[in-house]
């Protein structure tokens, strides 16, 4: 995983003056991060200090919406193979019922504001909020994937907030 994540950043690193490629690299690996890669992307926002946050904040939480999507579906899958692992460890169990506890009583706002935290890996929790909205009745496609927008423009600007509160200006 180290290895793909270095040949990434020296990829994005490569094209910062083609902000064009450089996007669509970084879109398609937000959306890969939604569905398969256990990494958070915060770190490429500050590559290419060229472009604008709000661009890259933009791009950043279509992305994950995009992976929101496939992952909505994939998770109801799944499920099956989650009920092994929750029969199988107890630690898993717990953390599934007390995930679903907190969906339903707080529904989206739980999951932005999951979804929201900078550094957080975004695979698994996406999974299951996907899984614990298995009927379709928590959550719907539409809200699902408008959080995790919401949740990745929140996290781009927090990260941008941050470094500019330290004084770190690579924006």
């Amino acid at each position: 995983m180290t290895d793909i994540w270095t040949q990434l950043t020296d990829f994005l690193t490569t094209n910062q003056a083609d902000p064009f490629t450089y996007l669509i690299v970084f879109y398609l690996f937000c959306v890969a991060a939604a569905i398969i890669l256990p990494i958070p992307v915060e770190v490429a926002l500050v590559v290419n200090p060229g472009i604008h946050i709000a661009v890259k904040a933009g791009v950043l939480g279509l992305g994950k919406g995009t992976g929101a999507i496939a992952v909505f579906f994939l998770g109801r899958k799944i499920d099956e193979t989650v009920g092994q692992y929750a029969r199988r460890w107890r630690w898993y169990n717990w953390l599934l019922v007390k995930s679903e506890k907190l969906v339903r009583k707080y529904g989206y706002v739980a999951m932005y504001a999951i979804m929201s935290i900078p550094g957080m890996v975004d695979t698994i929790p996406l999974y299951i909020f996907s899984i614990l909205n298995k009927e379709g009745k928590l959550m719907t496609l539409w809200g699902f994937v408008t959080v995790n927008i919401l949740a990745g423009v929140t996290r781009a600007l927090t990260i941008y907030a941050l470094f500019t509160w330290l004084g770190w200006r690579i924006f």
